[in-house]
């Protein structure tokens, strides 16, 4: 059970994709957390807080991220009532964490989101946005009696927080994550990990079988796709070696994934799409042995796959992996995925099968 992915599946609806809403965050966003923050006492954290929010509402891989300090918060605060605030596109990562609680935002309507928050009735609230002035301004609004997220350099979101922790742009940003818990004072140290809801879903081909994420999601996704050229040459190297192919996606990901297919010659037991059939929760035990990321313009020290079984390509093309926050295109190139050649990934591919 493999999968092989590019760049990082962040989707954002309503974020870095709506120029509106960016241009609306960084300036009234920005005036608004000024004001509050000059308006309010910071307040000290309760040493045994009962009702703890972690607050993530946007972005797949952000929220997988978040996982890992949710079970590290629930191992240190056994009796309290912790709340994992996610958005539609990434509630189902959220919803693997047991014993905590999820609630979904409606991030782009404060009037809707607000209420949500303040009934939980928060004692503490961790605000794990890295850069978006909203989930900010929902953080000094919630009614939590403490909060604290992220001073992230030239974002201007730390006024309003009751505690800011230094958001570095040289760190794995589970670092920057770990370091947001101690806030809080917990010590993170745990992974990202899942463990199967059931039993996995039956598949349309053959063992053995590996797994490409062809579709990137977020804003600017298409600079981060592998050219479909090497994509249908991988196919056919995997082909070869007697491996099937599965790929994956969402639902706005069905007709081109059959265009995909179409071009190798159509689809067998050999190679299959399971774009948009199945949920996360389900694809568990189908993606669960290791993953092998392609960075082109992501950067791999800030946001490739962690954990023993992963292994990361870069782009061989200079002034690639300039992604920080994920909206750093401008004035840079737009050709990194071309920096990654079929045979360096399909050498990966070879020495993660022999392993």
């Amino acid at each position: 059970m493999r999968s092989l992915s590019t760049g990082s599946a962040q989707a954002t609806p309503g974020g870095r994709g709506n120029s509106l809403l960016r241009r609306f965050d960084a300036t009234v966003g920005v005036g608004l957390l000024r004001a509050l923050g000059a308006l309010r006492r910071k307040r000290a954290l309760d040493p045994a807080p009962r009702r703890i929010g972690l607050m993530k509402s946007t972005g797949i891989g952000d929220m997988t991220l978040t996982t890992a300090i949710a079970r590290d918060v629930i191992a240190d605060f056994p009796e309290a009532r912790v709340v994992i605030f996610a958005g539609a596109d990434n509630a189902g990562i959220a919803k693997l964490v047991e014993g905590a609680v999820v609630v979904e935002l409606p991030t782009a309507r404060p009037w809707a989101a607000l209420p949500l928050l303040r009934a939980e009735r928060l004692d503490a609230l961790l605000d794990f946005g890295q850069w978006t002035r909203l989930e900010a301004l929902y953080a000094a609004l919630s009614g939590a009696r403490w909060t604290a997220g992220f001073a992230t350099e030239r974002q201007h979101r730390g006024s309003a927080f009751d505690t800011t922790v230094p958001h570095s742009a040289a760190s794995a940003e589970i670092d920057n994550y770990r370091r947001l818990a101690g806030a809080l004072g917990v010590r993170s140290e745990s992974l990202p990990s899942f463990a199967a809801g059931g039993p996995p879903p039956e598949l349309p081909v053959a063992d053995p079988y590996v797994v490409f994420h062809v579709w990137p999601g977020g804003f600017r996704s298409e600079l981060r796709e592998w050219p479909s050229g090497s994509w249908r040459e991988l196919i056919g190297r995997a082909n070869a070696q007697g491996l099937s192919v599965l790929l994956t996606g969402g639902r706005d990901d069905i007709a081109r994934t059959d265009e995909l297919i179409a071009s190798c010659g159509g689809p067998s037991n050999r190679l299959a799409s399971i774009a948009g059939r199945f949920g996360i929760g389900e694809l568990i035990e189908v993606l669960a042995a290791w993953t092998i990321a392609l960075n082109g313009p992501t950067s791999s020290a800030r946001w490739g796959p962690i954990g023993p079984r992963t292994v990361n390509i870069d782009s061989e093309l200079p002034g690639c992996g300039f992604l920080n926050l994920g909206f750093e295109y401008d004035g840079q190139r737009t050709d990194c995925m071309e920096g990654i050649t079929v045979e360096r990934v399909e050498e990966a591919l070879t020495a993660c099968i022999n392993d």
